[in-house]
Order: structure tokens, then sequence, then C-alpha cells
């Protein structure tokens, strides 16, 4: 099966790319990326009057934002309960209220502008697959009702009233989320900031970046400001060779489903769900009733490169959904990869560069909550010095495996060991 993405299909009327960078030309704040945390950034800016030129390299969203699952919640790699064990409560709650900042942003966006982007409102599930699933379920539970978040814990009998499926050892539900289609979305604030007065080309590959500029398409955009929201593209382009890595999964779009099959899986309201498992699996229906399936595996989680074609994945997806819904046939008609950003710790990296103050920049926002709540710290950091999260997303933080350690066995296997330390050691 060729590779293609189920979002980028679902824009209506032509599809209208922005004038390539042609020129040299000045601005006062250059952003340089077109996904969530690029866009949010750039809106932020706007709103405090600043002039703001936007650069992406292909199409706004076309990267891993319009490529994701389209979940909009606090979750991410890293549920609150593990923020809790490793940041402690009162740090791990600060946290999570700035993640649920970047979904309000989302929700207040797509409501005041009327985004067309397929906004499915959905409470989160987050599912134990064996009875080690289970205990991990209800430390989140413990998590949340420590922190005082509403929660909802199910055990392996009563997840089956909201689950249609036999294999679950329980669960744990909260409300205020959403699914989307990141794509549109990303299309959709792209054409809003332009009337608001942001310049935005595409097909524009930065190449360079300097103190003051940036050059792209072999042209010089000279700046007041750079904000680099590139998610894993930043070694690219010379920043955090060893603190970035990226983590590559897969995503599966299903033929739409009858009604009958929509409520034999959720039987109560539709969810959006993934699992407790260090490689997880996750699914939410769209509007549309197809079933989106996501996943990887150890091998291609980490691989140095990415892999366009994964036949093991796709016969993997097949499997889960046998194994899952046994009595729902699903036949997939779009799959394709994607890559997201990460640190060793599974935080966002987000920092001004110590040695040209001009460049601001963020990485590993695993999820589009975080990259929203990201692009607007940046912001606010250029335009009135926030810095109540430095510490918390501080480059130079100390990780459970360090550099030497790193060079030693291999970047792949130093990001793989170092998330199994943060994820696993409960």
């Amino acid at each position: 099966m060729a590779p293609r993405v189920y979002w980028y299909e679902q824009r209506t009327g032509p599809t209208r790319e922005l004038p390539a960078l042609a020129s040299d030309t000045k601005a006062e704040i250059v952003v340089v990326g077109g996904g969530v945390a690029g866009l949010a950034c750039a809106q932020a800016l706007n709103e405090q009057g600043r002039q703001v030129l936007l650069l992406e390299r292909e199409a706004c969203g076309s990267g891993a934002s319009g490529r994701s699952s389209g979940f909009i919640t606090p979750d991410s790699e890293m549920e609150l309960s593990d923020l809790v064990r490793n940041r402690g409560l009162e740090r791990a709650k600060r946290l999570w209220e700035f993640v649920v900042s970047g979904v309000d942003d989302i929700r207040g966006n797509i409501e005041r502008h009327g985004i067309d982007c397929d906004f499915q409102v959905q409470d989160s599930l987050f599912l134990a697959n064996s009875p080690k699933g289970a205990s991990k379920v209800s430390k989140e539970h413990d998590a949340r009702t420590r922190v005082g978040y509403d929660s909802t814990l199910y055990d392996a009998h009563t997840i089956r009233s909201v689950l249609g499926s036999k294999e679950c050892c329980g669960g744990v539900r909260y409300s205020g989320t959403f699914g989307i289609n990141a794509y549109l979305y990303c299309q959709g604030m792209r054409d809003i900031l332009r009337e608001s007065g942001v310049t935005i080309h595409e097909q524009s590959r930065v190449t360079e970046i300097g103190e003051g500029y940036v050059m792209a398409n072999g042209f010089t955009v000279r700046a007041d400001a750079v904000v680099l929201c590139v998610d894993h593209w930043l070694p690219e382009l010379g920043m955090l060779p060893s603190e970035v890595y990226h983590i590559q999964t897969f995503l599966a779009a299903s033929a739409p489903l009858a009604d009958a099959q929509v409520s034999t899986i959720f039987p109560e309201s539709r969810l959006m769900v993934w699992d407790s498992d260090l490689i997880y699996e996750y699914f939410r229906l769209t509007g549309d009733n197809r079933l989106l399936i996501g996943g990887s595996t150890l091998r291609y989680a980490y691989a140095r490169k990415q892999r366009a074609v994964a036949p093991g994945i796709l016969r993997k997806m097949h499997a889960f959904v046998r194994r899952k819904f046994p009595d729902t046939p699903v036949e997939i008609e779009y799959f394709w990869p994607g890559l997201i950003g990460v640190s060793k710790d599974l935080l966002p990296l987000a920092a001004r560069d110590v040695a040209r103050p001009t460049i601001s920049f963020v990485s590993g926002a695993t999820g589009l909550s975080w990259a929203a709540a990201l692009g607007r710290y940046l912001a606010e950091k250029i335009g009135s010095n926030r810095s109540d999260f430095d510490d918390e997303f501080d480059p130079s933080r100390r990780f459970a495996v360090g550099p030497s350690l790193q060079r030693l066995i291999g970047k792949p296997s130093a990001f793989a060991l170092s998330h199994g330390v943060v994820k696993l050691l409960r």
C-alpha cells in the first residue's frame, strides 16, 4: 500500500500554496516552521503588534503536525502520573496546566474563527492491556485525583460499558479533550494569520541561521529576532544535535464504518484511546466514521531513517483491530508514517540560544497541545521576557543517559534507554 495521508485529501476546493521567498527582505521577527508551534508563535507575536514573517519548508501543516493523529489532550508521551513521579506534585500540576493552555488555545481558535477541521469532542481514555497496565492506569487515576482533576476509573469488567473489547484490563477516562484534522487546522490558521498581517512564505526551506538573519531558497531575511519551531529538524540547522532525536510512528485510517460498527466499538460515546505500553497503540474515530489507528514497534520507532513503507506495521495494525474488535471487520484505506521530535526525558526543549540571544527555539513538543502552548511561550519570552518554565525546558538539564554513555551506545539506543527509564521505572 503506497503511503497516503488521509488528512491531506480532506481539504475542499483548490489547494493554494503561498509564494516562496524569492528575494532578500527584512522583518521584525522571523518564525521558521508552519506547524502548530510556529503558527501559535506567529499568532501570539502578531497579537503583540509585532511585524512577523513566517517561513515554511513545504506547506503549513504538512509536517509532523499535519501527519499526526489529531489528539488534542494534555497527555502525550508523558501521562500526569509520569510527571508526578519525575517532577513532584506541584511541578507536575504546573506543567499539566501549561499543556492545558495549549488545548484551550486550539479550541479557542477553532470556535472563534470557525475553522473547518473535523472538530470531534471526545473524552480521553488511557487503557490497560494487562494487569501491569492496570496498575499504571490506577496510578494515573490516583495522580489525577490528588491534583484535583476529574477522573473515572474502570476495572476489567466496567471498561466494557465504554469500550466494546474483551481484551482490556481497565482504563481511566477524563473529559475536556477533542480530535481534529491538524492539517486543516494549520491551513486555516495560515489563512487567518495572513489576513491579520503576518507574511507567510511556503516552499521556503531554511538552510542557514545566524545572529539576526536566516537564509531560505538562497535569499536572506534579516530580523531583530529569529524563532525556530522546526521540531526534529533542529539538528539540521546545527542546533542540539545530541539532545534532539525523533520517534517514528505510523497511522492508518479505515474505510467508513457503519453506525452499528461504531456502536460495537464505542457502546456509550466516542473516545480517544491509547494504551499503557511503552510503544503504545492508539485509536479514535473521525467525523466520517473512519477508525484512525496509530502505532509503531521498537525497531521502527528509534530507527535513524524514516521508513515510508512498513508492511510489518500494517500487518500489526490489522492484527490489533482483529484482536481488540473481532466482530468488527475493518478495511484500511490509508496508511502513512510520521516523525515527532523528542528529548531524552520526553519533555520539550525551549530556550534562547546562549551564544546567539536573538535566536529562540523549541523542539520535542510531543503533542499538538504542547506545540501550541510552547509556540505562545516563546512569543511571550520575546514580548515580555517570560521565564517561569525555563528551568523545565532547559536543554542543558540532566538526563538519565548522559553524553558519555550516549557516545558509547549510539544516539538511537541512548534515547530508547532514556525513555524506558522515564516511562517504566514506576
